[in-house]
């Protein structure tokens, strides 16, 4: 049998690689943006309480999980990956300009029902959990989208490594860590929110144009015919359609999202409860949490091979590793308001910078090394799956991928749901 395969200089794949991965960094820096504005808005319509927030969650969830499953149903159809990433961006600027006027409207529902139908403590947070779904579905959905064409349109430029897919994750999640600091510090307090907002959506338009001009300028690789390697091709369909194998690796992507998410919110809960409610607080522990999810995409995607057996120890020894960080940070938890207060006393704390200093440092002691460990997982898990992308079934890679990050946003749905009505209720 013979295939078609595109041959690429190596200097221009790199290139090409460094500059899709620093739009990815800026789209994880506006994501991240989005969501503590759009978090604020929907806290003054709904309310901060638990189930609100967790409603809000869910629902960004739900659209990153839609968006993401469908990105990697649809893989196949898609010839040209760079204008598919460079047209999401541009949507999910544009949307974002108008996300506000659908909150007045969602709110106005949300008054309009009550009066009407006065429904329960229950009935309540479905209903908000129903509006937030309906205004944030469509630009999560399209955020959700964004790394299974990118990971297509990085296999296109030439870079077949199992480990880009990680990477790629890595440079997304610094980019959110930046866009959580400058959104909750920088551009909230001093430009508010309507401004911030458009910030944030110009930078979407001005990733897709780029990319846009990317896509139009780039020299089209020679196209070829070269015997196919059976052998290569019959190791990726079975990393691909193995049900249990699959099976494993998806199972380990739903219980990353449903472990993070739910200590996520925990951790948000009980330092409310220690350094106060505020934007900054909220800010704090989301900076965290991603700072260590970040740290340990890093760790992964530069240690981590593609060999499945070592693959398979590491993500064990991560889980243990996790569920150990876990339980002493639970162990530690009842000491931190009193090393908070002998601190201040020892230092002679008397300002905001000081009070914040302190409050990061009890918010990092109790979330940054379970969460470099939680960091690890899903980066293993898109190594897996990025394997195949070393085969003529890239577009199978890309489903993989896109699949993966789909049961991995499931999880944290059902994390953030089952916190709100059960675990923390």
């Amino acid at each position: 049998m013979v295939t078609l395969k595109t041959t690429v200089p190596e200097s221009a794949s790199g290139k090409a690689f460094n500059f899709l991965a620093i739009c990815f960094l800026l789209s994880g820096a506006t994501g991240l943006i989005y969501e503590v504005v759009w978090a604020r808005m929907l806290g003054l319509v709904f309310g901060a309480t638990t189930i609100a927030i967790s409603a809000v969650l869910a629902a960004f969830m739900g659209g990153l999980a839609l968006g993401s499953a469908l990105a990697a149903k649809l893989a196949a159809r898609i010839r040209r990956p760079l204008r598919t990433y460079a047209l999401i961006e541009m949507f999910i600027g544009l949307y974002a300009l108008i996300v506000s006027a659908l909150f007045r409207a969602a709110d106005s529902a949300y008054a309009a029902i009550w009066q009407s139908f006065h429904p329960g403590f229950y009935g309540f947070a479905f209903l908000r959990f129903v509006l937030a779904t309906i205004v944030l579905i469509v630009p999560t959905a399209l955020m959700g989208a964004t790394l299974p064409a990118i990971v297509l349109a990085v296999r296109q430029l030439g870079d077949s490594k199992a480990s880009a897919v990680a990477r790629l994750y890595s440079f997304n999640l610094t980019g959110a860590i930046a866009g959580t600091i400058a959104a909750g510090f920088l551009l909230l307090p001093y430009l508010g929110v309507r401004v911030t907002t458009q910030v944030a959506a110009l930078a979407n338009l001005s990733i897709g144009i780029a990319v846009l001009i990317f896509d139009s300028r780039r020299t089209r690789p020679p196209t070829r015919v070269e015997p196919e390697n059976t052998r290569e091709s019959f190791e990726a369909a079975a990393i691909v359609n193995q049900a249990g194998p699959s099976r494993f690796w998806f199972a380990c992507a739903f219980a990353s999202g449903f472990v993070s998410t739910l200590a996520q919110l925990f951790w948000s809960r009980v330092l409310a409860m220690i350094i106060g409610s505020s934007t900054y607080a909220f800010t704090i522990v989301l900076a965290l949490f991603l700072i260590g999810l970040s740290l340990g995409s890093w760790i992964v995607s530069a240690k981590a091979g593609s060999n499945l057996i070592r693959l398979r120890r590491s993500i064990m020894f991560v889980q243990l590793a996790t569920a150990l960080s876990i339980l002493v940070s639970l162990r530690i938890t009842n000491s931190v308001p009193s090393w908070l207060i002998q601190i201040a006393f020892r230092f002679g704390v008397n300002s905001w910078t000081g009070l914040l200093a302190i409050q990061i440092v009890a918010a990092a002691t109790l979330i940054l090394l379970p969460a470099i460990l939680m960091g690890m997982t899903m980066p293993i898990v898109l190594v897996w799956a990025g394997r195949a992308t070393n085969t003529s079934v890239g577009k199978r890679g890309a489903n993989s991928v896109g699949l993966s990050y789909a049961i991995n946003t499931i999880g944290a749905i059902a994390g953030a749901l089952i916190a709100a009505f059960i675990l923390l209720s």
